[in-house]
C-alpha cells in the first residue's frame, strides 16, 4: 500500500501536458532507443499520443494522483483484428510510477484498473512490452502472468538520422 492515499482516475484532455511532462521526467533515465523517437519533438509527440488515447473510444489513459500530483500513469487500447478472426487484445503501455512511489502497490492498482477497463470493452487477452534491458520490468510483468514471446529489434537509419 502507498504511504499516502492515492486516487486512480481517467485522464482528461487537459492532463495531456502534465502526463507528457511526467513521462519525460521518468524516461530521461532510460537509454536512447533507435525506435523510440528520441528527438527534440519527443514532448510534443507524447502530448499528441496522450491526447489521441484520451479522446479515442477504444483507449483509456489512467492516472494515479496523490492530491494534485500525478504519481503514476497507464495507457491501454483495444486492438481488434476482425479480418484475421483473432481475439480482441488489450494492448497496455506507458505504465509509469514515480520512483519515490514504487513498490507501494500503485503499479498493480493501475494495471488492475486498465485490465478491468479493457475487459469491459471486450478484451479477451492482454499484451504488453518492456525494454529487454530492464530486468526489473521483466520480473514485474512476469509475476503478474505476462510471458515474453518475441523480441522486436530496431536501429536508426544512418541515412536519415537527425544530426
Amino acid at each position: 500500500m502507498s504511504k499516502q492515499p492515492y486516487l486512480i482516475t481517467d485522464a482528461k484532455i487537459t492532463d495531456s501536458s502534465l502526463i507528457a511532462h511526467f513521462w519525460q521526467a521518468i524516461d530521461s533515465e532510460a537509454p536512447k532507443r533507435p525506435f523510440g523517437g528520441d528527438t527534440g519533438s519527443k514532448q510534443q509527440r507524447a502530448r499528441d499520443i496522450i491526447a489521441h488515447a484520451i479522446s479515442s473510444p477504444a483507449a483509456h489513459v489512467l492516472t494515479a494522483n496523490d492530491g494534485d500530483t500525478i504519481i503514476g500513469t497507464i495507457t491501454g487500447h483495444l486492438y481488434q483484428r476482425p479480418v484475421v478472426k483473432l481475439s480482441s487484445v488489450g494492448v497496455i503501455y506507458s505504465l509509469w510510477v514515480a520512483p519515490e512511489y514504487r513498490s507501494q502497490g500503485i503499479g498493480q492498482s493501475l494495471l488492475d484498473a486498465i485490465e478491468h477497463q479493457l475487459t469491459s470493452m471486450g478484451a479477451e487477452a492482454f499484451q504488453v512490452g518492456w525494454d529487454t534491458g530492464n530486468q526489473y520490468a521483466a520480473k514485474w510483468w512476469q509475476k503478474r502472468g505476462y510471458s515474453a514471446y518475441e523480441t522486436i529489434a530496431s536501429k536508426h537509419n544512418p541515412d536519415t538520422e537527425v544530426k
